[in-house]
């Protein structure tokens, strides 16, 4: 018996500063409970010690199972929480439209507004027998505001009305002390904060996710469907929050503004990306090209690029059937078959740009205005006349034009012909004063 005391109890080694295992820590727990506690199947004799360094370990292990036996029983109620709401929550069907319900009183209700229809039914059989009864999902959440219930709005016509608004559950998360009054909000953050399970899984694809509402969201991606359309533009999405989120931008009041730099924007996912793309370390960005090793800051940035690599081209311009990458080129490709040129240079005479950037770079190489970085590219267009050598090819032609002596582009008027279209547009407003039709 005395030489096991010289023996720590869980390590085995013999120590000189041990603890008897009865007597207790900081939080007023005896080191014997903390080891029951962790290890049932084993004895701990009153007579065991335990060292120092096995009293942190032990620390560590108590606090770690407690917690897991915690998220047990958490479980636990939640699932009977969810079979209860099973029970409670179901639709009603009116048999005369089939519009759905959520309670028997937003029926009622329906049926005296819409149907004229002063009494439901007499008993409860009947009213079974004109109605059907399905079971929802605890977190299933409504897409369409047709389903919110009547009793919500006032109507001082229903007698002996009852308040449901102010009628609500109170939650509390034993997590992190956060309150709900919806049970599938709770459910959700239990789920999505704490716990991380993801009951719900696609029978597509190995998705999984936390909300029978999300798992919905995901299918209607896989089926292509997009009930939600913005009456604005036509824009189809796959949930009503994505519509809700896009409404915003059409409404343009730009309510969220960045700290850094002040400018402001329609939503808070614009405003997020906006930082991550400008005002972040590119080093930091998680989205990295496995072919490349270039960095973005977005998702959708790496999709686009890595269909350059694979050589994807899948939108056309509906003018030439050019292929492209993505939709900003084929915007940018527009512009090239319209005449419209709405940046003018306000230092030169006639100089106009169909781009923004265009007119930009024509200020810093011409005027030496403005912030933009030139970066020169390099000369591949070697004229086979003279020594001169062109970064472009149309730079070439156009060049090719002075060996040869063509001059392809004539005024309408006077049928003077001209090396560049720029030089017979600025002849027809200084000769004729008149704007040039191209």
């Amino acid at each position: 018996m005395s030489e096991l005391e010289e023996y720590c109890c869980v390590c085995v080694k013999k120590q000189n500063n041990l603890e008897n295992i009865n007597e207790i820590d900081n939080n007023s727990t005896r080191y014997k409970d903390k080891l029951v506690f962790c290890s049932k199947e084993q004895e701990w004799p009153d007579y065991y010690n335990i060292c120092k360094n096995c009293i942190i370990q032990l620390d560590l292990a108590y606090q770690f199972v407690k917690a897991c036996k915690q998220s047990e029983e958490l479980r636990k109620e939640q699932l009977k929480l969810i079979e209860e709401q099973k029970i409670k929550d179901k639709s009603f069907n009116c048999h005369k439209c089939n519009r759905e319900f959520k309670h028997k009183r937003s029926l009622t209700i329906h049926l005296k507004r819409s149907h004229k229809t002063q009494k439901l039914l007499e008993n409860e059989s009947d009213f079974n027998e004109c109605i059907s009864q399905e079971e929802l999902t605890n977190d299933e959440f409504t897409d369409s505001c047709e389903n919110i219930p009547y009793f919500i709005q006032e109507d001082t016509n229903i007698p002996n009305k009852k308040s449901y608004v102010n009628n609500k559950i109170s939650l509390t998360c034993e997590y992190c002390g956060k309150i709900f009054n919806r049970r599938q909000h709770y459910s959700a953050h239990i789920r999505s904060k704490h716990t991380f399970e993801k009951p719900y899984k696609c029978n597509i694809c190995d998705a999984r996710y936390t909300t029978s509402h999300s798992l919905l969201v995901h299918k209607r991606n896989h089926n292509n469907e997009r009930p939600f359309v913005c009456t604005a533009c036509g824009k189809s999405f796959v949930c009503s929050g994505d519509l809700y989120h896009h409404g915003k931008i059409h409404l343009n009041k730009r309510e969220y503004k960045c700290s850094t730099c002040e400018k402001s924007f329609n939503t808070a996912s614009i405003l997020r990306t906006h930082k991550i793309c400008m005002h972040s370390d590119p080093k930091h960005w998680k989205y990295v090209c496995k072919t490349c090793d270039k960095h973005f800051p977005i998702k959708s940035n790496l999709v686009t690029h890595q269909k350059r690599h694979a050589g994807i081209k899948e939108f056309t311009c509906h003018i030439c059937d050019k292929k492209f990458f993505d939709k900003a080129e084929v915007s940018r490709h527009l512009k090239c078959h319209s005449n419209e040129r709405p940046f003018k240079c306000g230092l030169c005479e006639g100089k106009e740009y169909k781009t923004n950037y265009g007119l930009k770079k024509h200020m810093k190489i011409v005027h030496d205005k403005g912030t933009i970085t030139i970066v020169k590219p390099e000369k591949k267009y070697a004229c086979s006349q003279c020594p001169r050598v062109f970064a472009f090819n149309n730079k070439l032609q156009k060049h090719m034009y002075t060996h040869t002596g063509d001059k392809p582009f004539k005024c309408q008027l006077c049928k003077k012909g001209f090396i560049e279209n720029y030089y017979r547009r600025l002849h027809m407003q200084k000769k004729h004063n008149v704007q040039s039709v191209d």
